[in-house]
This record gives C-alpha cells, structure tokens and sequence, in this order.
C-alpha cells in the first residue's frame, strides 16, 4: 500500500511538472517578439499636473482614444505584453486623474485608461526614445492638467525630455489633374511580415499571411488600370531587418512610400480581439492632409461592401505609419482574424479577392472624388 501511495505521488508530481514547463514554453512562444509593458509610473504636482509614464522594453505603436460614461483616456499599445509586476489599478492623489488601469485587452495588445475628466486641451500623449546613457527605456508620456507650451516635458521629478519625432503639421493636397487611378503612385504596406507574425486567428492562420495576400492581389488590380504600386514587402520579411526595434521597422516602411513620392499610402491590417465574437472592419487615419479623412472612409466603405462586414467606423490615431507619411493615409483592419468566421473567409481565395477589391473600390473612388 506504502509503494502503491509513493508511486501516485510520484506521478503527480512529475505531471505537475510537466504541465508546469509546458505552460512556460508556451507563455515563451506567446510574448515572443512582443514589447513588454514594463512598468506604470506617476508623478504628480498636486491639482495642476500629473504624469504618467509607461515603460517598454522596446519601441511599440499605440493608438490613443476617449472613452466616455465616464470619461477617460486610453491607450492601446500593440505588439505588447503586460508584465505581471505591473499594478493593475494605481490610485492617484490627484484631482485631476482618480485612477491608472492596466490590462491585457487581447494577446497582443495592452490597453492602459485613465480615469481623467479633462477637456483635449488638458492633456497630451507622445513617446520618447530608450536613453542609455541616463538607463532609461523607451517610454509613453501621458500629460495632464497644466500644459503650458514653456513646460512641454516637465515634471517636479524628471529633467527636460523633448519628443523624438518632429513634429507633423496640416497641408493640404492638390486636387488630381485627372481622375482615376492610372498613373497615380500607390504605396501598399501588408502589415507585419518576417519575424513579426502579428495576430494569430483560431485556426493558426496567421495575420501577415493574410496582409501579404491581400496586398500581392491589391496591386494586380492597381496595375492593371495603370497605377505605379509600390510595395513595402512582397515576401514573408522584415521590411527594416530581422528583430530591428518597432520604431525601425515601422520608419523603413514609411521611408519606402516617401521616397516614392506616392500619391496615397494603404497599410493593410487584420484585427484581433480576445472575444472570438468580435467582428466587423475598420480604418484608420491621421490628418495632416485635407486627403486622409476621405481615403479612409472610402476604403472602409469599399471593404464593408465587398465582405459584408459590420462597420467599426473610421478612427483617429496615432499609427506611425499613417502619421510620418507625407501623403495621405489609411491603416485598414479588414476583419477580424480572431473571428472563426471572418478568419475562414480571409483564409479562402475569395474573402482575399474580395478583400483586395474593397481597397481598390476605395482607392477608385477615392481618385475620382472632384470636391
């Protein structure tokens, strides 16, 4: 009875085990590639400025937003991973901001919000670079309260920090010499590729697979009625290097559309959610052209009428590739490769057709606008 019961024990603790180290490697296999969300900081000067910083291992792109009832002001951080010594709720003695939250929102993104019931003008949102001279990692800054232009990067304690990228101001665009899309300059970036596989759907299906087909069949369309298509990839690659930072790799893709002097540039992307329920297609824009609002709305209404998706609305953001573009642009989710639904249809032949036609219809009409 003795040798039976040790046995079981035996057993037990070598499944333990096992199940333990298979855990760890696919946690590994999980955050692999990913920026790891390493830390939430606050300072705070009373009611009239408070600071919060957001530690990164490496560079990351992030979209800012307003959530309302009550009011508040995320972030979304792609291509991350929270760590768990981050607080997933840090008060603040602040009549400013109640509360900082962290979250894992979907597997490869961290959402962080901030109870702020600030007008716009109240508050600011921008990155700096790692700074290994002073041991410090690259790092989101979020600003509130007293944004005077002379304190732009202060704090009580921290020293004077600037924005690394220059600053990205409105133009406007001449409207076309001729309608249509012949001769028109087109840069088309299937987003991720190489060592960056992006969102992952239920089946294993992958989203650069489905990012670089979309964008192989888009510029056979483009083509054929006489447009230039500059690609950012046409292989499984990375655009700047493998393993290059995010900030590397997002910047050799907008280098390639600026030296092109494109005409417009289309990022193709698939969404991802941790609710396999979620479903529908969105874009998104910066406006520094008179040109970006109608370029996104127009491949988002192409794409919704060629897959038949739900519309998610065209969004404001703060993208890289979308921002440091000097022509108009446009970041499009086409679906959601999360979705068991929506991820056989971008698997199939057709869903990637019709995908790629969305864009062109949009692109089309985008070109032959006259207002």
């Amino acid at each position: 009875m003795r040798r039976f019961m040790i046995m079981c024990m035996v057993m037990i603790y070598s499944l333990l085990s096992f199940t333990t180290i298979s855990y760890a490697a696919d946690f590994k296999d999980r955050v692999s590639g990913l920026a790891k969300v390493d830390g939430v900081r606050v300072y705070t000067n009373g009611d009239s400025k408070v600071r919060v910083v957001l530690d990164t291992t490496k560079e990351v792109e992030y979209r800012t937003f307003v959530l309302s009832n009550p009011t508040r002001i995320a972030i979304d951080i792609k291509g991350a991973w929270l760590s768990p010594n981050v607080s997933k709720a840090t008060p603040v003695n602040s009549g400013l901001v109640g509360k900082v939250r962290a979250s894992q929102f979907d597997p490869t993104t961290v959402r962080i919000v901030v109870e702020a019931n600030v007008s716009k003008d109240r508050y600011r949102v921008f990155s700096l670079k790692a700074d290994s001279a002073n041991d410090k990692m690259p790092r989101i800054v979020m600003d509130f309260g007293d944004l005077a232009q002379e304190e732009v990067g202060k704090t009580p304690q921290e020293e004077t920090i600037s924005t690394p990228l220059p600053e990205v101001k409105m133009r406007t665009i001449q409207l076309f010499d001729k309608p249509g899309l012949k001769d028109k300059i087109i840069a088309v970036d299937p987003g991720h590729g190489g060592s960056d596989g992006g969102a992952i759907g239920p089946t294993g299906i992958t989203e650069k697979e489905v990012t670089l087909a979309v964008g192989l069949e888009l510029k056979k369309m483009l083509e054929a009625e006489g447009a230039k298509v500059v690609m950012t990839r046409t292989t499984d690659v990375d655009v700047a290097r493998p393993n290059a930072s995010a900030r590397e790799e997002l910047q050799a893709r907008v280098d390639i559309a600026n030296k092109a002097n494109a005409t417009v540039f289309v990022s193709i992307h698939m969404d991802a959610f941790v609710n396999q329920e979620a479903q529908g297609t969105s874009t998104y824009i910066y406006q520094k052209t008179n040109g970006d609002e109608r370029l996104g709305r127009f491949v988002r209404e192409g794409l919704i009428n060629q897959l038949n998706t739900q519309d998610r609305k065209t969004r404001d953001c703060n993208f890289y590739v979308v921002k440091y573009t000097t022509m108009p642009a446009t970041l499009a989710e086409v679906a959601f490769i999360s979705n068991p639904n929506e991820e056989r249809l971008l698997k199939s032949s057709d869903g990637v057709r019709k995908a790629a036609k969305g864009i062109f219809d949009g692109l089309n009409k985008y070109f032959s606008y006259d207002k």
